[in-house]
């Protein structure tokens, strides 16, 4: 009798199931190399900076600056708090990150940091904390922007400054566990040149005063009263360009519309009533009292680093109503220049 048999094999295969993940620690370890200088000093500034042309909050001129050398970067560390400290500088701060006056008229400063290896620009002071999933540089480079604050800007040497900051970053390896690395700048200067902007603008006389003389009610009334000339003399100074940039001129004053300006004290005793002052271009435009109208003045000349311009006007009194009765009629009005 034959015992009949099936073989077969049963084959098992053995495997695992891999997940990835990395390590993190709560305080940072050593960076992936070297460890930066302490201090790291930021390097000069170029001997002299070239402004170019930019609106009022726009920049001007910037660079990059060394401050010490790149060393490998920090990561994996939950709790590790890091960030830079607070600016200690010999400049002005203006208020806004990292902004500064630069000491020279209508030039700021912007100082902000940032690293070769992939750290964008950041101003101090900040903190932060962690780091899971992220490689953490040193700070080795300075970005330095040279911000236009004001109409007028100035030439020349910018004042010798200081400035000092430091990174920090938590770990495990110092005592007490807070790396910390100073970053400072000691005598740091430039010289500001451009052909882009007046440094400044004014008028040569500090009051215009035009007077208006002593008309009759009747005249008024019959509208024969004269008209009087308004000058406004105006000399920029620091450039002599090719093509004469335009300087502007608007007015503030107690005034409705355009062209048309209240008396000092209008509706109190003693004060000239149902009367205005009607104030036009020499083209017999009204005056105008908003910015966004702001008109032309002519040029007139060049002098040694100076343009000269003029505004030419007229002023007149008118009545303002049926009623008109005589007393006071004095008005005062504020220019405004804009150029560049």
């Amino acid at each position: 009798m034959k015992t009949l048999r099936q073989v077969g094999l049963l084959a098992l295969t053995l495997g695992c199931i891999v997940g990835t993940s990395a390590y993190a620690a709560d305080y940072c370890d050593w960076p992936s190399y070297g460890t930066p200088a302490n201090p790291s000093i930021i390097a000069s500034l170029p001997a002299i900076t070239t402004l170019k042309y930019a609106p009022i909050g726009g920049v001007m001129a910037s660079y990059e600056v060394e401050a010490g050398r790149r060393s490998g970067g920090w990561a994996w560390c939950d709790k590790s708090q890091w960030g830079l400290t607070e600016v200690v500088t010999s400049l002005t701060s203006r208020g806004s990150p990292g902004l500064y006056d630069s000491g020279v008229p209508g030039v700021g400063i912007r100082i902000g940091h940032l690293s070769t290896a992939g750290w964008n620009t950041t101003y101090p002071p900040f903190t932060r904390t962690g780091l899971a999933g992220n490689t953490l540089p040193f700070p080795n480079r300075v970005n330095i922007e040279f911000v236009r604050t004001n109409i007028g800007v100035g030439k020349g040497d910018m004042p010798s400054f200081n400035y000092k900051t430091s990174f920090f970053i938590d770990t495990n390896y110092t005592t007490p566990a807070r790396a910390v690395y100073a970053i400072e700048g000691t005598g740091l200067k430039t010289k500001f040149e451009h052909n882009a902007f007046f440094t400044t603008c004014y008028t040569p006389k500090s009051s215009t005063e035009v007077n208006m003389g002593r008309p009759a009610v009747e005249q008024l009334k019959r509208g024969s009263v004269q008209d009087h000339p308004v000058a406004l003399d105006v000399v920029c100074k620091g450039l002599n360009p090719t093509v004469k940039p335009q300087v502007k001129v608007y007015f503030e004053g107690n005034s409705v519309r355009d062209g048309l300006l209240n008396l000092n004290g209008v509706g109190q005793p003693g004060v000239a009533k149902g009367v205005a002052i009607s104030l036009t271009n020499d083209k017999n435009v009204a005056l105008p009292f908003s910015k966004a109208k702001a008109v032309a003045l002519d040029w007139q000349a060049s002098g040694p680093g100076t343009e000269m311009y003029r505004f030419a006007g007229k002023a007149r009194y008118v009545t303002t109503g049926a009623e008109v009765a005589a007393g006071k009629a004095d008005a005062t009005l504020t220019y405004v220049l804009e150029y560049n």
